[in-house]
């Protein structure tokens, strides 16, 4: 089972950010946050009416997180009211389930107050106490300077460049593959 302690931080406006694991009764609210920030980036694999999980599937996957020791599925809150999220997915495969794939996303209201990295931060510290994961994983696009930049600040090496990537807009982007060695 994959689990993160209960924390809270302040945030550098002086908020309160809370970061717990996702509960299974948030599927329709995590549904409700990612069709919000696909609207307001383009920085995401999917955008605008791109995304139609169900709320069963959405539990699934939850579920699946919930019940896997090397996944994690993170929501930081505000008030209640989750603002940002970060999920782990790893293969079950004894080959390949050293190795994590994530994707973090914070509600464009937020960006700028740290939640991103403090995300980031407690997905690493719940690796290093894995028994299991051993690298972490992501893409991101190339014009995605400031993802690109709190990435390399945190200790994650680019592996490789894949040109033309994603289709964004009508454009074709380059992406950064980019890696973190526990």
């Amino acid at each position: 089972m994959s689990t993160i302690l209960s924390r809270t931080k302040t945030l550098k406006n002086g908020e309160t950010l809370h970061l717990r694991n996702v509960k299974l009764l948030e599927a329709a609210e995590i549904i409700h946050f990612v069709k919000t920030v696909g609207v307001e980036t383009d920085f995401l694999t999917f955008g605008a009416g791109e995304f139609n999980k169900t709320v069963a599937e959405e539990e699934t996957i939850i579920s699946e997180h919930l019940a896997a020791p090397n996944r994690i599925f993170i929501a930081a809150t505000i008030q209640g009211e989750i603002v940002g999220i970060l999920n782990v997915t790893a293969s079950p495969k004894p080959r390949l389930q050293h190795s994590g794939e994530f994707g973090v996303s914070v509600l464009k209201k937020h960006w700028g107050k740290g939640i991103g990295r403090l995300l980031i931060e407690t997905m690493l510290e719940w690796a290093e106490h894995s028994p299991i994961i051993r690298k972490l994983n992501l893409k991101v696009l190339a014009n995605n300077t400031t993802a690109l930049a709190l990435y390399k600040s945190i200790g994650f090496e680019e592996e490789g460049y894949l040109k033309e990537d994603t289709f964004v807009n009508g454009v074709y982007q380059d992406a950064h593959v980019m890696a973190y060695f526990v």
